[in-house]
């Protein structure tokens, strides 16, 4: 079979139409080529699949998808579909796809000339991509590129605080679901930027979320995600990044490993992003927080989930608050003043006088009812909080009975912490947090059945805000 060779380029026309004036880009079987269109006068991408010995059917099949969903799309921020026909030239024998050229460099190439990114640049990219993904991914079917990575990333137009226009090009690895269901998989991707799911052949939209996640790690790392260490495939590139902890903790959600813990979908990446814009501060800048000595507090935290369990003060505590009261003196007190009141309307009362007096015992009931409760959560019960990728809980468990309070809320609602202190007389006492989500608020106290001490206060607010990417508010 006959290749293209170097020297040909230029006198060729392809089609009697596209005059080749340079080669972009060459790997095995394939050819990328800048071409003047002779009826438009304006300059395409050629892309050439040659027949020659690297050749082979699936080759073939995922030039014709790229050819054919290029086709489908219309995007501001993805090429357009010109042309596509076989080449049987005494130089090349093969397919063609034309696609119109956007005249910018790629990240990795700018990367490579020495450009750096800003948080604010790196945000701004990763909005640009991620709009194009919310299109494609809302195709139907959707669309997945599978080979997001720098060199397939354009940027055009930079002007002070503007990283650019942003393009996505080379749908040459693209899938639909609709193909994934109709039969084998092809494994495609590049190394280092590919999630763990599409070694195996299986590609979603949180598959290409996972490749825009590791090409921003390259970005504010400056080094290839292989090059970065890993903890149970794991990128680990917080030491090599001195980002925002809210860009960094959303970074770590969208290279996550395990695909349904992962953001699901680009216009949830979106919204998670935005959540990180009030989290300016950077690692540098941290309050180191440690948990107190003899702490007996429970923090359990990963890249998708933050747990933490405060156990009970113990049924000594109860001495110092008013729960012994309320269950004990107040009952005991108001039985033996109401006894010889309570036996005369037994017996002489009217119908009204008695519903009444059935209605305070069972209202006495109730509070104590409700105090031998709090008594036994103060000795065996078990106070937590949890917040992962889907929502926000604070319960207290007893003997496997869960108590919600309040019930559970979205975790994409949540605005704010707010750390607080009750002042009595003009002094300072009791400091609690509250975890806002819209109205709701999940609050750690220093008092109650499940008492904090002031620093655990301290370190509990420093690691939720750290989580979450959110700024501690004090009043």
């Amino acid at each position: 079979m006959t290749g293209l060779g170097l020297g040909d380029i230029p006198q060729e026309t392809l089609r009697d139409r596209y005059q080749v004036q340079r080669e972009l880009g060459k790997k095995a079987g394939r050819r990328t080529l800048l071409a003047r269109d002779l009826e438009t006068r304006e300059l395409a991408v050629v892309k050439l699949l040659l027949f020659d010995n690297n050749f082979g059917w699936d080759d073939l099949k995922l030039f014709e998808r790229e050819a054919e969903t290029l086709k489908a799309l219309s995007h501001p921020g993805i090429p357009r579909y010109l042309d596509y026909f076989e080449i049987d030239s005494p130089n090349i024998k093969g397919f063609a796809l034309v696609q119109s050229y956007i005249q910018a460099q790629s990240l990795e190439e700018q990367l490579r000339a020495g450009r750096s990114f800003s948080e604010v640049e790196v945000k701004q990219l990763a909005k640009g991509i991620l709009e194009i993904l919310t299109y494609l991914h809302g195709r139907q079917p959707p669309v997945i590129h599978r080979d997001i990575k720098p060199s397939n990333i354009l940027l055009t137009n930079r002007s002070g605080n503007s990283v650019g226009q942003v393009y996505l090009v080379d749908f040459g690895s693209v899938q639909t679901l609709a193909s994934k269901r109709g039969g084998t998989m092809t494994v495609v991707g590049t190394y280092g930027y590919m999630p763990p799911e599409q070694f195996s052949g299986r590609a979603t939209p949180a598959s290409d979320l996972y490749s825009v996640g590791a090409t921003l790690i390259y970005l504010v790392t400056g080094q290839h995600p292989t090059d970065l260490p890993q903890t149970d495939l794991r990128i680990e590139f917080e030491r090599a990044a001195n980002i925002s902890l809210g860009l960094t903790d959303w970074l770590k959600w969208m290279t996550e490993p395990i695909s349904s813990k992962r953001l699901a979908s680009a216009q949830e990446a979106l919204q998670a992003l935005d959540k990180t814009k009030n989290a300016t501060h950077k690692k540098s800048d941290r309050v180191i927080t440690k948990k107190p000595p003899g702490s007996k507090v429970i923090l359990n935290k990963t890249a998708n989930l933050l747990e933490i369990i405060i156990l009970p003060a113990g049924f000594f505590s109860v001495f110092n608050q008013s729960i012994l009261a309320s269950i004990i003196v107040f009952p005991l007190i108001a039985g033996l003043a109401l006894l010889p009141i309570a036996m005369l309307i037994i017996e002489t009362g009217t119908l009204f006088l008695k519903i009444g007096l059935i209605s305070l015992v069972l209202a006495v009931l109730a509070l104590v009812v409700s105090g031998i409760w709090n008594i036994l959560m103060a000795t065996f019960g078990q106070m937590r909080l949890s917040i992962d990728h889907q929502e926000i809980s604070l319960h207290y468990n007893l003997f496997g009975i869960r108590r919600y309070n309040p019930s559970p809320s979205s975790r994409q609602n949540i605005t704010h912490i707010e750390r607080r202190q009750d002042i009595y007389l003009n002094l300072e006492r009791n400091p609690y947090l509250i975890i806002w989500s819209e109205m709701k608020k999940y609050e750690l106290s220093t008092k109650n059945a499940f008492p904090l001490t002031t620093p655990e206060i301290e370190w509990l607010a420093q690691e939720l805000s750290d989580w979450l990417g959110l700024p501690i508010t004090r009043d």
